[in-house]
């Protein structure tokens, strides 16, 4: 199959996304899997075997950013399921050496299941990662979604056998694609997309990470949904929200965009977003350097796990709550900064990348400093000080435009 070489821009784009394999209502294909992990020695994982229990098999890889950050949900529901009759089954293509070091280093609590001949990926329609399908007692599919979408009322649901009322799984969840499959439309070598977002809430979700190989050898994968233009444009120019200056209105509403490029190019896309930014909207960035109020982030007593990815990263937030995947202390920082609505200088002297969780107590869409201060000192162990520092900030000018004759 030949690829095609394209460069998107401003939402318009032309593909054809295959249907699923195995879809709603329809038996569960084969368990075909070359060795399980973390299972009884006598465990089989056939359909007869599981016979009588509901199976959620949730398909995975170590590189996958999105998949990791979904990990702690999906530990919490086998917990509560595990004298239920409802089984966790993690399946990913990669080998077993690569596997067992990061199970070590990270708690699943499933059987992993290995598929390095990709026959289940094939099987069961995976064009991207991470993704959850849950099969009734009778064997047939009751739910396909993304695995922080499913929850406890979904399973007790299917456990009922209560599963023709259940929604389709929302497209706003983050997805890395995965390998690709024999009918599965091929990645663009070059792909530069800005689309409007139909994401609603207050939301937003960041992945990216290597994805497949190609003529152009390894690819690289980014994608950030539901964000506003300033987060666009903090993306384009390396800073943030609170060190970018505007002379003029910005247009409102929120934005997704998604860079497929060569992994060896990938240290190029704030420069591609720059230029789609100025080709779309006349933005365009130049630094200077203010006296600003600020805060220091320092280590008190550090509780940073570091990350057990073995590629990917993500990160996502909403009210009260962020998470991390392979994430640095600058990427900390700069989602700090996105709360606080102030520049947060990272002081901390860590270079390492870490996973990380952050909850508070928020009412409404406003923090509360104090709030987040104490939650990053009690969770983190890092401490925020408030300071008054020269920081260099970005100035975001709109071009004017010729009027069309």
């Amino acid at each position: 199959m030949k690829r095609a070489l394209v460069f998107l821009l401003s939402g318009i784009s032309f593909s054809v996304l295959p249907a699923d394999k195995a879809s709603m209502g329809e038996p569960a294909p084969p368990l075909n899997l070359e060795k399980l992990l973390q299972a009884p020695a006598d465990a089989l994982a056939s359909w007869d075997a599981l016979k009588g229990k509901v199976v959620v098999l949730e398909f995975w890889a170590t590189w996958c950013g999105p998949c990791i950050e979904a990990v702690p949900h999906l530990n919490e529901l086998a917990d509560e399921f595990k004298e239920k009759g409802v089984q966790f089954i993690a399946i990913t293509d990669e080998k077993e050496s690569v596997v067992q070091p990061f199970l070590k280093r990270k708690a699943m609590r499933a059987w992993v299941g290995l598929d390095t001949d990709r026959s289940m990926f094939k099987d069961y329609g995976v064009s991207g990662i991470p993704h959850t399908v849950v099969v009734g007692t009778n064997g047939v599919i009751a739910w396909v979604t993304h695995p922080t979408a499913l929850s406890a009322t979904m399973i007790n649901d299917v456990l009922a056998g209560k599963t023709a009322a259940l929604p389709m799984p929302r497209r706003e969840e983050q997805r890395v694609t995965a390998e690709p499959s024999e009918t599965r439309v091929e990645t663009p070598l070059f792909q530069v997309l800005l689309r409007p977002s139909s994401v609603k809430d207050d939301s937003s979700t960041h992945s990216s990470g290597p994805s497949e190989t190609g003529p152009a050898g390894r690819m690289y994968r980014a994608e950030t949904k539901g964000v506003s233009l300033l987060s666009l444009a903090r993306w384009a120019y390396r800073t943030t929200e609170w060190r970018l200056v505007t002379n003029a209105a910005l247009p409102e509403g929120k934005f997704d965009v998604l860079i497929n490029v060569p992994q060896a190019a990938s240290e190029r896309i704030p420069e591609l977003l720059g230029d789609t930014l100025k080709t779309t909207f006349g933005l365009r960035g130049r630094k200077e350097t203010r006296d600003v109020e600020v805060y220091e982030l320092t280590v008190k007593e550090s509780k940073l796990e570091e990350t057990v990815s073995t590629g990917g990263s993500s990160a996502s937030s909403g009210p009260g709550r962020m998470s991390a995947v392979s994430t640095s202390i600058g990427g900390l920082a700069r989602s700090l900064e996105g709360q606080l609505k102030k520049p947060v200088l990272d002081e901390t002297g860590l270079t390492n990348r870490y996973d990380l969780q952050l909850k508070w107590k928020q009412e409404g869409r406003e923090v509360m400093p104090e709030v987040l201060i104490e939650a990053v000192r009690s969770q983190l162990g890092l401490e925020l000080t408030p300071a008054k520092r020269p920081v260099e900030v970005v100035v975001l000018e709109v071009e004017e435009r010729k009027a069309e004759k």
